[in-house]
């Protein structure tokens, strides 16, 4: 294998839209070895996932190319990584495509956890719409309008996560002024307002804390219609 594209990779809604991205890069010898940093801990079960898509790869290239997973901030911070990846810093990253919303509103459409892929639907549907409506074309074009020198990949498509975890079933929300007091998960553009510890890529800081709290106290109940 004279020649190697780097691959790139992208949790779509990863949801969760994860973007492993990379270069191309020559070969100087028979075996490659690519160093991908996560945006996240290396133990989690998204980065088990990646390692399974990484095996398959070595094993389809009969061992030539081999791959290394590196934890969030080991090259670079987790808001740098694309850029890493676009300079060659690093040879790929591992992320959710909607950290990237700061640089074009249009990634929230691949990896808004809350909205489910950024428009409501489920894992299977969005699967559909990526590899047979069109939505391939659409990820492709979206680096090529931000210029980037990357080639993303679905890898982990994740549905619609839940907007809160509540008390009671007797929550009801029937007016704007109902909903005032309540503590919800909210989406953010912006990578440094993430929380990455729990895996809930745009929870605020305040909220992701309320939520870790709420988890650990209380079972998932939510508001009746």
């Amino acid at each position: 294998m004279s020649k190697l594209t780097k691959l790139t990779s992208a949790f779509a809604a990863a949801g969760v839209g994860l973007a492993m991205m990379a270069t191309p890069i020559v070969a100087q010898a028979k075996e490659v070895h690519i160093k991908v940093q996560a945006v996240i801990g290396v133990q989690t079960t998204e980065v088990k996932m990646l390692r399974d898509f990484m095996d398959d790869v070595t094993a389809l290239t009969g061992g030539e190319v081999t791959f290394e997973v590196l934890p969030a901030g080991a090259v670079v911070g987790v808001k740098e990584t694309l850029d890493a990846v676009d300079a060659g810093l690093v040879d790929g990253g591992f992320a959710w495509t909607h950290y990237w919303s700061g640089k074009h509103p249009a990634a929230m459409l691949f990896g808004s956890p809350v909205a489910g892929a950024g428009v409501g639907i489920d894992n299977i549907a969005f699967v559909s719409w990526f590899h047979f409506g069109g939505g391939k074309e659409l990820y492709d074009r979206l680096w090529d309008e931000m210029g980037m020198n990357v080639k993303g990949f679905m890898l982990q498509p994740v549905g619609p996560e839940a907007l809160g975890w509540f008390k009671s079933r007797s929550t009801r929300w029937k007016t704007s002024a109902s909903t005032a007091s309540a503590r919800l998960r909210a989406c953010r553009a912006r990578p440094t307002r993430t929380s990455v510890s729990h895996r809930l890529p745009w929870v605020a800081a305040t909220s992701c804390r309320l939520w870790k709290r709420a988890r650990s106290t209380r079972p998932n109940v939510l508001p009746e219609a």
